[in-house]
């Protein structure tokens, strides 16, 4: 009993900081000695779900039709239980409800921190959206001759994603409660100031500054709290919390560094990585 209060006592006293750590992977291989360490994610396979469950999603992926897909239905990520609309409508488009202004769910993900032997944490549920017909006009002729199977699998198809103006949307469901802005920023801050001097060591850093100063309220984010981070074709990182812009910044170099997280080198989840190429793949496939 000594033994299970004190952990529960452990447990309650996460500092916030280690907590926020677990939203951003490092740039290098985490160390299973180093708290928080991530655990086997279980990521949605949009292909099952859109083959298996049609009524929920719309077409099937080998069929795919983005003007049919149901913006009122929900795909869950099954590790958290949270669910996501299959469609995301242009938060800079609001006023248009063409399927042309809207990004559709290729992949989910969650990202858990383990805290003590035997307990862990699922600190947040993420989606990952992105423009079909960007994809298919900036990607289509380059790959449409790719089966999809071997698509997903190059590294060429991901640097292009991300190099590319293609619009794409990362959307975080905080899991858990105790965690703040100011921590979430200074988290975001460490692995992206990686990422920058990684993809262009000449950019201007500034952009990472201002980024960081949109995060300067100590506003609580309670479970539930939706984050969403929105690359623009013309190369704008826009941030909402709770479905209030907070801030946008101007910089192709902080938007690729900041989607580089999920799909490139290192990513928050492999297997979610996978997962958003097989179905970009699938997309072109249907250029």
């Amino acid at each position: 009993m000594r033994s299970f209060f004190g952990e529960a006592e452990a447990l309650r006293h996460i500092p916030l900081l280690s907590l926020a750590a677990a939203l951003i992977p490092p740039l290098d291989n985490l160390s299973s000695k180093v708290l928080p360490v991530p655990l086997d994610n279980t990521e949605l396979q949009m292909q099952e779900l859109m083959d298996r469950r049609p009524c929920e999603v719309g077409q099937g992926c080998g069929s795919l039709s983005f003007l049919d897909l149901n913006r009122r239905r929900h795909a869950i990520e099954p590790r958290t239980g949270i669910e996501f609309p299959t469609i995301l409508d242009n938060i800079l488009d609001t006023q248009n409800n063409s399927s042309l202004a809207s990004e559709v769910l290729v992949g989910t993900g969650s990202r858990t921190m383990k805290i003590i032997k035997i307990k862990s944490l699922k600190v947040y549920a993420f989606g990952f959206y992105i423009h079909p017909y960007s994809v298919c006009k900036k990607l289509g002729a380059k790959y449409a001759s790719i089966p999809v199977d071997e698509l997903n699998k190059h590294n060429e198809l991901y640097q292009d994603l991300l190099s590319e103006d293609i619009g794409m949307t990362v959307r975080l469901v905080v899991n858990c409660n105790g965690m703040k802005v100011n921590t979430v920023r200074d988290a975001f801050e460490k692995s992206l100031r990686a990422r920058l001097v990684k993809t262009n060591p000449n950019t201007d850093y500034r952009c990472l500054s201002t980024f960081g100063s949109y995060f300067t309220q100590d506003i609580p984010l309670p479970a539930g709290t939706i984050i969403d981070f929105q690359r623009t074709a013309d190369g704008h990182l826009i941030t909402k919390i709770g479905g209030n812009q907070i801030g946008a910044v101007h910089s192709k170099d902080l938007c690729r560094a900041f989607f580089d997280m999920y799909i490139g080198d290192f990513p928050v989840s492999e297997q979610t990585k996978e997962d958003i190429g097989r179905n970009v793949a699938n997309i072109i496939r249907r250029c």
